[in-house]
C-alpha cells in the first residue's frame, strides 16, 4: 500500500483535495469515483518524512483555487490556434477516456508531445490543474485556443463526472464546424480567383492598353468610342479620387465598429445582419445549430434545464438572439414550458418547436433536440451551397462583363478608325 495525494471534484464543481492509501492511481481512481468525485490529479505522497494516516477523503474545498478567475494568457496564444486545440483535445479524450485521471493526462502530454505550440498548452493546463483549478477554469486562459462554448460544455461535465464523453462531443462539434469552414473556403477559392484575375486583366487594359490605342487613333485622326472614353475617364477619375474616397470608407468604417460597441447599435446591428439576403439565414441557422447541440450535449451529460439555458446563452454571439433566448429563458425559470417559451419569443422555427414539445412531453427531450440540431446543420449546409452556387455565378458574370466591356470598346473603336480610313 502507498499513499497518494489527490486533487478532485466535487458534485458541485468545488475542488476538494486530501490523501488516500491504495496499491496504484488506477485504484484510487476507481475509488474517488465512487465516492463521486471526478480526479484532477493523483500523485504519490513525497517519502522525505513520516507518512501521515491517511485524511478524510475529501477535504474542505480550496477557496484560494478558484476564488479568483486567472487572467487570460495572451503572450503565447495571441493568434487563434483552434486547430491546435482540437488536436490536444483529441488526445486528452484518448488517455481520460481510457481511465487516467485528467490531470495525469495532461502532464503525460506535456512530456510525449512534440508540436510546441500543443506542448505549450499542455504546459498551461497542467500548471493551472497542480494548482487546484478546474480544467474548465484552465481552459479559459486560452481563449484563442478553446472557445467559451467548450469551455462552458467542460465545465458542466465536470460537474457530473462525465469529462471523457463531453470531450468527445466537444470534438464531434468542432470538427462538423471546421468541415463546414472548409467547405465554404473551398468554395469561395474559384470565384474569388475568377475575380482577382478579370480585375487584373482590366487594370492592366486601362493603365496599359487603353491610352496607346488612343494615341494610335488620334494620330489616325480617329476616337475613341463612348465605352472607351467612359472607361478611361473613370479610371483617371478613381485615381483622383480614390485615396479619399478610401479615406471616407475607413471613418466611416470605425463609426460604424465604435457604434457597434454599444448596447444599442450591437443589437440593431446584429438584428440588421439577420435580414441580408441569404447571409442572414445562413448566421441564424448556424448560431441555431450551435445552440441545439449543445443543448443536446448538456443534457446527455445530466444537466439541468436550469443550468443548461443559462450556459448555451453565454454562447450566442448574436446580439439579437441572445436576448431573445434570455427573455424565453426567464420565462422558462418562471414555470413555462420550453416549447412555449421559445414559442412566444421566437426562438426557432415552428416546425422544429413541434419536435421539441413531443419531446419534452415524452420525456425524450435529448433525442428531439438531437434531431433539431441535424435539422439546423442540414439546412445550414444547404443554404451554405446554395450561397457559394450564388456567388461563384454572381463572380463569373461580373468578370465577363467586366472584361467583355473593354474588349467590346478597343475592338469597336479600332473598327471606327480602320472604317474612316476605308472611306477616305
Amino acid at each position: 500500500m502507498e499513499t497518494f495525494r489527490y486533487a478532485a471534484l466535487d458534485p458541485r464543481g468545488r475542488t476538494v483535495s486530501g490523501e488516500i492509501d491504495g496499491a496504484s492511481k488506477r485504484e484510487i481512481s476507481d475509488q474517488l469515483r465512487k465516492d463521486k468525485l471526478n480526479p484532477i490529479y493523483i500523485r504519490p505522497k513525497s517519502k522525505s518524512g513520516a507518512i501521515a494516516k491517511p485524511r478524510a477523503k475529501t477535504s474542505k474545498p480550496k477557496a484560494h483555487a478558484d476564488s479568483q478567475e486567472p487572467k487570460t494568457r495572451k503572450s503565447f496564444f495571441s493568434k487563434s490556434n483552434e486547430q491546435s486545440g482540437l488536436d490536444f483535445l483529441k488526445r486528452l479524450h484518448e488517455l481520460h477516456a481510457s481511465g487516467m485521471p485528467v490531470a495525469d493526462s495532461v502532464k503525460l502530454l506535456h512530456q510525449r508531445l512534440t508540436n510546441p505550440v500543443q506542448k505549450e498548452i499542455a504546459a498551461t493546463l497542467w500548471k493551472e490543474l497542480s494548482e487546484g483549478r478546474s480544467l474548465a477554469r484552465s481552459m479559459r486562459r486560452m481563449p484563442a485556443v478553446f472557445g467559451e462554448s467548450s469551455t462552458f460544455v467542460v465545465e458542466a461535465g465536470e460537474a457530473t463526472g462525465n469529462v471523457a464523453p463531453i470531450l468527445a462531443k466537444i470534438i464531434e462539434h468542432l470538427e462538423e464546424n471546421r468541415a463546414i469552414k472548409k467547405k465554404v473556403s473551398a468554395s469561395m477559392a474559384y470565384p474569388a480567383f475568377i475575380c482577382f484575375v478579370a480585375f487584373g486583366v482590366v487594370i492592366f487594359f486601362l493603365v496599359s492598353l487603353l491610352p496607346q490605342i488612343q494615341d494610335m487613333l488620334e494620330s489616325l485622326g480617329g476616337e475613341m468610342n463612348f465605352g472607351a472614353k467612359l472607361l478611361i475617364n473613370g479610371s483617371q477619375l478613381l485615381l483622383k479620387v480614390g485615396p479619399f474616397l478610401l479615406i471616407m470608407l475607413g471613418v466611416a468604417a470605425l463609426g460604424i465598429m465604435q457604434w457597434a460597441r454599444s448596447e444599442n447599435g450591437k443589437f440593431q446591428l446584429s438584428r440588421t445582419v439577420l435580414k441580408v439576403p441569404i447571409l442572414g439565414k445562413i448566421i441564424h441557422f448556424s448560431q441555431l445549430f450551435q445552440m441545439t447541440s449543445l443543448m443536446e450535449t448538456l443534457v446527455s451529460s445530466g444537466i439541468g434545464l436550469t443550468e443548461n439555458l443559462r450556459l448555451v446563452e453565454k454562447t450566442i454571439k448574436n446580439e439579437y438572439l441572445r436576448r431573445n433566448f434570455h427573455t424565453a429563458r426567464i420565462s422558462v425559470n418562471e414555470g413555462k414550458s420550453l416549447p412555449d417559451a421559445f414559442r412566444q419569443y421566437k426562438v426557432m422555427p415552428l416546425m422544429q418547436l413541434d419536435v421539441l414539445d413531443i419531446g419534452e412531453k415524452t420525456g425524450n427531450l435529448r433525442h428531439s433536440l438531437g434531431e433539431i440540431a441535424n435539422v439546423f446543420r442540414n439546412e445550414l449546409t444547404r443554404r451554405i451551397k446554395r450561397m457559394t452556387t450564388v456567388v461563384s455565378a454572381a463572380a463569373l458574370g461580373f468578370a465577363f462583363a467586366l472584361v467583355a466591356l473593354v474588349a467590346v470598346s478597343i475592338v469597336t473603336s479600332i473598327f471606327q478608325v480602320s472604317k474612316s480610313i476605308s472611306l477616305k
